[in-house]
């Protein structure tokens, strides 16, 4: 006995009976969702290798004799899919394109019976559907673009629509319409080669009464002028007779019976020359200067004038300022009101624009002074203008500077910039501060001595003469403090005399600066006039340091200042400085140089004589050396 499994026992319900053909086969379940290609895939369940010989035999039967449709593929366009990509990925993006037609039927017309429409239909592989498009023509009359939206498509029996139902020369019905294919793409033929279904070659499109109808009248239209279409017998001559004679019949204008105008709109159309111009009406009450677009229309000799919005114009904006329509060159009387008529001679015709003129716009002068590129090199083509001419004319005035309310003086309370908010705005808001400075010249003070003098119109005591003060000058914001120091037993109590702020110039609303404070320099306070006398150390160091702000302090530019000065009278300079030596040492004191200076005639401040006399006294002695002196002149 065998080492397998026991065999079933042969008892009732235990007997299993199996076909010959599958007692030797696996049953087992096998794996059906993979990748592929990073892709999600099923396969189909696995099948039976070796079918039975009744369905086998069925099968190759309904094969052969073609009893599965004509929806089925033929074996060289079924492809194995067990190592394939899923459908909407091996078809992403692939479509067949064929080109065709339909014939439409076209009744109570003259001209036609029929129409025919050129369509292209569409079929994406990735999804099995298909839409029909009709391309869009100039002038048609038919609301043209997509004829069939997108979807998957049925026959006459129900079934879908496969590739292998399209081909070039055939005959496909869809919704009980019928198109014929005449052409296709060169993606498709090489798709449906490579399936084993040969395409036939492209066909022509039959004719369209309406084409032919157009083609002949253009072709008689464009001519030469030896053949003239007005020759005895010429068919041309005899429709457009007849037509001139019906329409004079039905009432139509003798005026507007000459010109070809089908002609006209066939050769011109989308053809528009565009200008740019201005009306200029400021001579009127309330008139104004504005810009605006002029459209000529050379496919019917229409006119158009839009108006450009600018921004902030304060206008509304209305696009249309002439509607479209003939313009006459001067105001013509007419009987009627809404549809007034007039002769094309009445009218400007595109040779009557030109660049720099005027035209009349129904009583309104207008100034032409540019044109588009295309406006352009129509005239240069067809009328033989030059550049010159076409050359655009520069109509933009000067910007005039915004005109400002006058502020009112001083009124002499509280300070300038305080005060010229409230007139400024409604709602008065603090005067800003220069950051910069209150950030850099913080803490830097310039102190000088000063005492009262006289004036011609103010005369002081020989008390108040003889008082000195602190003046205290503020870089960060230019603001001066005067205080006076307390002298025992002059009945002053000193103290504070000004107020730390900002003093303005006499009769002038502009205030003293560093500029204006140097050792010698007077200013007015309060109609007081103060001289200043001396300045501290730090003041004089810092003036210095900055001689480039500070021309007093700049000793190069008193030197230069003294040799202009001496040249001519050197002998009288050296020997006025000379005789200033009383004690015959060879050396001066700051003051005895400068009386020595203002003697011989030179010209210079008190400041200026302090910076020289600080550079050539390094030493700190209290004299400088005549010989140096003299020397730095060049004498």
């Amino acid at each position: 006995m065998s080492g397998g499994a026991p065999p079933i026992p042969k008892l009732p319900g235990y007997t299993v009976c199996l076909p010959q053909s599958l007692s030797d086969k696996g049953f087992k379940k096998g794996q059906t969702l993979t990748y592929v290609n990073g892709y999600q895939r099923e396969d189909a369940l696995a099948q039976v290798k070796d079918l039975p010989e009744r369905i086998a035999q069925a099968t190759d039967g309904a094969l052969a004799s073609g009893a599965m449709g004509t929806g089925v593929l033929p074996a060289s366009m079924m492809q194995d899919t067990a190592t394939k990509l899923p459908q909407w990925v091996e078809n992403d993006r692939k479509v067949l394109r064929f080109y065709g037609y339909f014939k439409e039927s076209v009744v109570e017309s003259n001209m036609e019976n029929h129409r025919i429409r050129k369509v292209i239909l569409y079929y994406y592989l990735e999804d099995d559907s298909m839409h029909v498009a009709e391309p869009r023509q100039d002038n048609s009359g038919i609301p043209q673009g997509v004829f069939i939206k997108r979807h998957r498509v049925t026959r006459d029996d129900g079934s879908f629509f496969n590739p292998g139902d399209f081909s070039v020369g055939d005959t496909v019905s869809i919704y009980g319409r019928n198109f014929y294919l005449v052409d296709a793409d060169s993606f498709t033929r090489e798709f449906m080669a490579a399936r084993g279904k040969e395409q036939g070659g492209p066909l022509p499109y039959p004719g369209d009464p309406v084409d032919v109808y157009r083609a002949t009248f253009g072709m008689n239209r464009g001519r030469a002028p030896q053949a003239r279409e007005d020759s005895p017998g010429s068919t041309t001559r005899r429709v457009n007779d007849f037509k001139a004679y019906v329409e004079a019949r039905l009432g139509k204008p003798s005026h507007l019976l000459d010109g070809d105008r089908l002609r006209q709109f066939l050769e011109n159309n989308k053809k528009v020359l565009r200008f740019w111009c201005v009306w200029d009406e400021r001579t009127t009450m309330y008139g104004d200067r504005r810009p605006y677009v002029l459209h000529y229309y050379l496919e019917d000799d229409s006119v158009e004038v839009l108006e450009i919005n600018e921004n902030n114009s304060g206008r509304d904006p209305f696009p249309v300022f002439l509607k479209r329509g003939p313009l006459p060159k001067v105001a013509v009387k007419t009987n009627t009101t809404l549809n007034p008529k007039f002769r094309k001679d009445q009218c400007y015709n595109a040779g009557d624009f030109r660049l720099g003129l005027f035209i009349n716009v129904l009583g309104r002068d207008f100034y032409l002074h540019d044109a588009d590129t295309f406006t352009k090199q129509w005239y240069k083509d067809n009328l033989g203008y030059t550049d010159e001419e076409m050359s655009p004319v520069d109509v933009k005035e000067p910007i005039l500077p915004k005109p400002r309310a006058a502020v009112p003086p001083f009124n002499g309370y509280g300070t300038i910039e305080d005060s010229l908010q409230n007139c400024l705005s409604l709602v008065p808001k603090p005067p800003k501060r220069d950051l910069h400075k209150l950030m850099n010249k913080d803490k830097i003070i310039l102190r000088f001595v000063v005492k009262m003098v006289d004036t011609d119109t103010h005369k002081h005591s020989a008390t108040d003469l003889a008082r000195r003060f602190i003046l205290s000058y503020f870089m960060m914001d230019d603001s001066n403090l005067i205080f006076e120091p307390p002298v025992r037993n002059t009945g002053i109590a000193g103290g504070k005399f000004l107020e730390r702020q900002k003093i303005y110039k006499p009769r002038s609303e502009e205030i003293y600066t560093y500029l204006d404070l140097y050792v010698g320099a007077t200013i007015e306070v309060f109609n007081r006039t103060f001289e200043l006398l001396e300045a501290d150390e730090y003041t004089l160091t810092y003036m210095e340091n900055y001689k480039d702000i500070f021309v007093m302090a700049d000793t190069d530019v008193l030197i230069r200042s003294l040799k202009a000065q001496v040249s001519g009278k050197e002998d009288a300079v050296r020997s006025s400085v000379i005789a200033a030596d009383k004690s015959g040492s060879g050396a001066l004191t700051g003051d005895d140089l400068e009386a020595g200076l203002q003697s011989a005639g030179l010209k210079f401040t008190r400041h200026q004589a302090i910076s020289l006399k600080r550079r050539l006294d390094k030493n700190k002695t209290g004299t400088i050396s005549i010989e140096e002196f003299l020397g730095l002149l060049g004498l």
